[in-house]
């Protein structure tokens, strides 16, 4: 008696099992796989603040629909992002590639009827990874991917190491994008000065060519030299640790200069006194090839007192370039 009673309680629950295999929440269907090959040369102004686009894929990429049927009882869920060792950066929806100061930022679009015009109409890529509930239906997600790669730092040469995204309705692998392992070749783009400095000769000045402060003497003109690559905006501002006023910088307080007069600086093509620290675009250089250009400016005395003692002028002037 009591072993029957055994070997019914154990066919009791054998058939309990069975039916939530059956009747547990569960998708099937096809996947698709994307592999998106990352550019293996990136071209950056040298001083591109963090958060700049370095790629971008230029709208959604890939194609077709993948397909999840999903059937049964219980909690169905979405399951989106990053897989493996994916690291955060410091900023929002960008992650680490492997490759120094670059980031990357990745949405989907997971709607075959829609084919939104910027990346914030996807869902973008994160990890953790996230989790929707999600009701028991059919799907046709799209194979649509927005791709950007981000600055976050100082960057160099290197290797992409990006883990894949894949994106699951339940159990089911519908969605996946792959970046190859690859090398990336970072080249600042900017102008380099043909000398770290540049000494201007002022011709002499005499006592009898200043009438009084604001007064001017002797015009100097002279160039900045550049070599530049192509495809940027240069700008730039000129600046001194000893300035008198917005154009003017005092002499250099040492044995034996002189008393009362400055250097005033002006922009060669106008004659307008240049405004220390003042952002000035020069030129916009095309993508077919680099440059060489000369920065024109003119430097004159400048009385500053009403009084002038005879020495040497000496003054520092700092340069600054920006690139766009």
């Amino acid at each position: 008696m009591n072993t029957s009673l055994c070997l019914a309680s154990g066919s009791v629950l054998a058939l309990l099992a069975m039916s939530g295999l059956a009747l547990g929440a569960n998708c099937s269907g096809s996947g698709l796989k994307t592999s998106y090959p990352l550019p293996a040369t990136l071209t950056i102004q040298r001083d591109a603040p963090v958060g700049t686009v370095l790629h971008d894929s230029g709208g959604w990429v890939g194609g077709g629909q993948a397909s999840a049927r999903c059937s049964g009882f219980g909690t169905f869920w979405l399951d989106l992002g990053f897989t493996g060792n994916t690291k955060a950066t410091g900023l929002e929806h960008v992650y680490e590639t492997g490759v120094p100061g670059v980031g990357i930022k990745v949405a989907w679009n997971n709607n075959p009827q829609s084919r939104p015009a910027g990346m914030d109409g996807g869902i973008y890529m994160t990890i953790p990874r996230s989790t929707t509930q999600i009701s028991r239906d059919t799907y046709a997600p799209a194979q649509r991917w927005w791709i950007q790669l981000i600055k976050t730092g100082p960057i160099a040469s290197g290797t992409y190491q990006i883990a894949p995204i894949r994106n699951y309705y339940h159990n089911l692998l519908t969605n996946e994008l792959v970046f190859p392992a690859s090398q990336v070749i970072y080249q600042k783009r900017g102008c380099r000065l043909q000398n770290s400095s540049l000494d201007v000769r002022m011709a002499k000045a005499q006592l009898r060519d200043f009438t009084g402060p604001g007064s001017t003497a002797r015009p100097t003109n002279f160039q900045i030299p550049l070599e530049c690559d192509p495809d940027l905006r240069l700008s730039y501002s000129l600046d001194a640790p000893l300035k008198a006023s917005p154009s003017v910088v005092h002499s250099s307080d040492t044995r034996g200069t002189a008393r009362g007069v400055g250097v005033q600086l002006l922009r060669d093509s106008n004659g307008a006194p240049v405004v220390f620290g003042e952002k000035v675009f020069y030129t916009a250089l095309g993508p077919d090839r680099g440059a060489l250009l000369n920065i024109p400016l003119t430097a004159r005395y400048y009385q500053l007192d009403t009084e002038v003692v005879p020495g040497t002028v000496e003054a520092l002037v700092h340069l600054t370039l920006y690139y766009e």
